[in-house]
């Protein structure tokens, strides 16, 4: 069967088009087979890869491998076919970062010590965080990445510190019955006292706490020594306590001695004893006695002369006549 000019020319444009899809279908069929990863491709095959945290020997197969444990200041973050692990950043403590972990599957990040913050961006070096002084509080806390931020305290707060983590306190608010001795400020608290006023009552509450215990205690005294006499009256409370005050405090009342005490007197009290007991009271013989003016109802006048009545006449006396009618009479 011929064909025309036409024909052959298309067959020989659409012919190579053919084997170069055939061709990259080929490719992608053959790559499809390895995980990328953890496989890699060797020679036309898919060869399996070592584990995160090891390294292959090159004593390896393609579809056995063997893997080497990273060793210290190393690590593998990956699958992979390397014959070697990677180093761990050196963390110096001389620049104040704190001891790294050391994690073989991944890679360490050096950190400050606690209380220092990074000095630059790339964290060559650590420095210590700023602490706010007296009169600031701590907005927020530094760490590993950025210093301490500070704010003053406002109005009504106060800090009396120097602090990496202190904050900004209110003022103490006076109670009741309580003044204000002293404002607060940015750097000391509101100073609270007792007003007089309170002063005054807690001395009138001891003052009245004090005369009611005592009230209360001689009432428990003159109970307990009081006596009744025969009309069955209770005796007046100071007398008891009179009483037995003379007999607690050990004074008796002077008394006669008995004959049994007269017998152990010295001979000087006994005749001191006599000599008292033969004087007598010396009358005034110019005033009159009690029992005179008592058995004539007499009475007294201003000027000093005594008032009678007889037969429900009144008579003035002089003092004379009076005493000489006392007599006769």
């Amino acid at each position: 069967m011929l064909r025309s000019p036409d024909q052959l020319r298309r067959m020989h444009i659409f012919l190579p088009m053919v084997g170069i899809w055939a061709h990259l279908l080929f490719l992608q069929t053959a790559a499809q087979p390895c995980d990328p990863l953890t496989q890699y491709m060797k020679n036309g095959q898919c060869c399996q890869m070592c584990g995160p945290g090891t390294s292959m020997l090159m004593s390896s197969t393609c579809q056995e491998p063997e893997c080497r444990i990273c060793g210290d200041a190393e690590y593998q973050d990956k699958y992979t076919s390397e014959q070697k692990c990677q180093r761990q950043p050196y963390c110096d403590p001389n620049n104040n970062f704190r001891p790294p972990d050391n994690v073989l599957t991944k890679k360490t990040i050096c950190m400050c010590k606690e209380g220092f913050h990074c000095s630059a961006e790339a964290c060559i070096t650590c420095v210590p965080h700023t602490p706010c002084n007296s009169g600031y509080g701590v907005k927020s806390e530094g760490n590993h990445l950025r210093d301490t931020v500070c704010e003053k305290c406002p109005k009504g707060t106060f800090s009396n510190e120097i602090s990496l983590s202190g904050v900004c306190m209110k003022w103490t608010e006076c109670g009741n019955g309580q003044r204000e001795r002293q404002s607060g400020t940015d750097i000391s608290d509101t100073i609270c006292e007792e007003t007089k006023r309170n002063h005054t009552l807690l001395i009138s509450i001891s003052v009245i706490s004090a005369i009611l215990v005592l009230v209360i205690a001689a009432v428990i005294l003159c109970r307990k020594y009081g006596q009744r006499d025969a009309r069955g009256n209770l005796k007046g409370c100071v007398e008891s306590c009179i009483d037995e005050k003379v007999h607690l405090t050990g004074h008796k009342p002077i008394t006669q001695p008995t004959d049994n005490e007269e017998e152990f007197m010295s001979p000087e009290m006994q005749s001191s004893q006599e000599e008292s007991s033969l004087r007598t009271p010396v009358e005034n013989e110019d005033e009159p006695s009690q029992e005179m003016s008592s058995d004539m109802g007499q009475r007294l006048t201003e000027n000093g002369n005594f008032v009678t009545q007889e037969n429900g006449k009144t008579y003035i006396l002089s003092r004379q006549e009076s005493q000489t009618h006392t007599v006769t009479d």
